[in-house]
């Protein structure tokens, strides 16, 4: 699988953040992504940004407010979901590795919800589902670019690099690296999928390097759905840790030349996942109380 994926000049793209297990979720941007291949004759982009799994296991009666709405983790189950949706819609579908399903292929195990959030899943899933789930999870790239001038990542642009062969011959194995602290040390992998905040120099820096002009990136929960820094980042958050009227998905143009985050809009570019919940900050239809 190819380090950084290229999508073309034309056709709409669906930009969604960090399920990390969440069925529901993923379902109704599936939904959003087949109406839209309706709408726009089928040319139609979706990228996932990585953190497809490990999700909480909490009951709930014991769920906190700070991790939104509830839900059962299904991490294997999204991540069937998720293959069978590419090979439906060969060249269409894709994901971008997090720092979640690097542990499962090389990377520093995380543990948010658990002691070892990989151990965990890999106990319940049994050795068949997780092969497979591995061999998911190589078809992943790191990055993505456009020329409409969005890059794509997991985490923040704090990489270094001269050029994209710098991601495209990034090493992803995780050898050697025993602890996330250890990896984010690392110039360009730790960075791309663990790094929460970019300065504008260095955002600057690896947009140049890529001939972008905005980084769109999630890991970090935004409980407002998005939130802009400067004009070259937005972190985007589409479900994990959100009320469902705060959860957001981008829609871009990719025929479009965007100069900055400034020129994406509420109730276009940045849509509401549940635009019945939604608030009209949102752009969402949502009735006041």
């Amino acid at each position: 699988m190819a380090r950084v994926i290229r999508f073309p000049d034309k056709g709409r793209l669906l930009v969604c953040t960090d399920l990390q297990g969440c069925m529901r979720d993923y379902l109704r941007m599936v939904e959003v992504f087949e109406q839209a291949l309706l709408e726009y004759g089928g040319d139609v982009h979706l990228i996932f940004t990585g953190d497809l799994i490990h999700g909480p296991h909490i009951e709930p009666e014991d769920w906190p407010d700070f991790l939104g709405e509830y839900y059962r983790d299904a991490s294997g189950e999204v991540m069937i979901a998720y293959s069978q949706l590419a090979a439906q819609y060969p060249g269409r579908v894709h994901a971008l590795l997090g720092n979640h399903e690097h542990g499962h292929v090389g990377g520093p195990h995380t543990a948010k919800f658990a002691a070892d959030e990989v151990a965990l899943l890999e106990h319940i899933l049994g050795p068949t589902a997780t092969a497979r789930m591995r061999g998911i999870i190589h078809t992943f790239a790191l990055a993505a670019v456009s020329k409409c001038g969005a890059a794509f990542t997991h985490g923040a642009p704090a990489a270094v690099i001269e050029s994209i062969a710098d991601l495209e011959g990034a090493d992803l194995s995780g050898a050697g690296f025993s602890s996330p602290l250890d990896l984010l040390d690392t110039p360009i992998v730790g960075k791309v999928l663990w790094a929460r905040s970019a300065t504008e120099f260095e955002a600057k820096r690896f947009l140049r390097a890529l001939n972008c002009t905005m980084s769109v990136y999630g890991h970090d929960v935004i409980p407002e759905g998005f939130e802009k820094i400067g004009d070259e980042q937005i972190i985007v958050s589409t479900s994990f840790g959100l009320f469902d009227q705060n959860k957001v998905f981008l829609n871009l143009d990719l025929a479009a030349k965007y100069r900055g985050v400034r020129d994406l809009r509420i109730g276009h570019e940045i849509v509401p996942l549940y635009p019945d919940k939604a608030p009209a900050r949102l752009g969402g239809r949502a009735k006041a109380s």
